[in-house]
Formats: structure tokens, C-alpha cells, sequence
């Protein structure tokens, strides 16, 4: 059974096939099984929304026949922004895990003052784990 470092790397290595400071990547792990992994697509599409993190969770529902990821868990390279932040919560991911916090590569999102483990705690019809893991 593979662990928590293990799905980052995951999602390390697919960032890493986009240059720095654009290297973010995904992957959507449901009992111990990759079910997609995504990266960065969002100046080679001109799409706001191509995110690895967005990119990963269409592709998982896509696998699963069903846009309802309860039961798998989200890495990411980098901390999530608010949009894949709240994908994720409409997804019913249970638990998201990244490596590398926003504040760390100067990446604010264009907010300032939010923690996505605040947002975590408002949630209020079920709960959302969301965890800082460094490789």
C-alpha cells in the first residue's frame, strides 16, 4: 500500500512535465488507486479553468461514471487555489493533500487572509480534510 508521499511525488512528477513557476500537478486517489493525474494546462488552452487540479477531478469523474468523488482523496504539487479548492468540496473529495504551501512560491491566488483549512471548517454538510505533507 502506497502512502501519502508517494501520491505527491505522483503529482510532483506529472507539475514537473510544465517549467517552473507553472509546474502544478494532481492526482485523484481512491482506495489506494490512482484514478486520474493532471497538470497545468492553463496558457497552452488560454483556459482560466485548466488547472492540474480541475484537470484531475474532470478526468476522475469521467473514469467513475459519476461526478461524486466521495471516498478519494486530492494531492497536489502546490496548495490549491480557491477554484480547485471549492471543485474539489463540490466533488465531495474527502481529504486534500498538498506539498508546497501558496505562501511558500509567492502564490496568493489573489486573496489574502484565507486558509483552506478555514474553509474546510465551514463547510456545512460534511467535512474536508486538508493537510500540508512536504516531500
Amino acid at each position: 500500500m502506497h502512502d501519502d508521499r508517494y501520491f505527491l511525488q505522483l503529482a510532483t512528477d506529472e507539475g514537473n512535465k510544465k517549467a517552473a513557476p507553472y509546474n502544478f500537478g494532481a492526482c485523484i486517489v481512491k482506495d489506494g488507486e490512482v484514478i486520474a493525474q493532471a497538470y497545468n494546462h492553463v496558457h497552452e488552452l488560454h483556459d482560466p479553468s485548466a488547472h492540474a487540479e480541475i484537470s484531475a477531478l474532470k478526468l476522475a469523474a469521467q473514469r467513475l461514471g459519476t461526478h461524486n468523488l466521495d471516498g478519494c482523496t486530492m494531492y497536489g504539487s502546490h496548495e490549491p487555489c480557491l477554484m480547485c479548492f471549492s471543485c474539489a468540496a463540490w466533488a465531495n473529495i474527502g481529504r486534500v493533500v498538498y506539498a508546497i504551501p501558496a505562501s511558500e512560491e509567492d502564490f496568493t491566488y489573489e486573496f489574502s487572509d484565507i486558509s483552506l483549512q478555514d474553509l474546510a471548517k465551514k463547510l456545512t454538510r460534511r467535512t474536508m480534510q486538508v493537510e500540508l505533507i512536504r516531500l
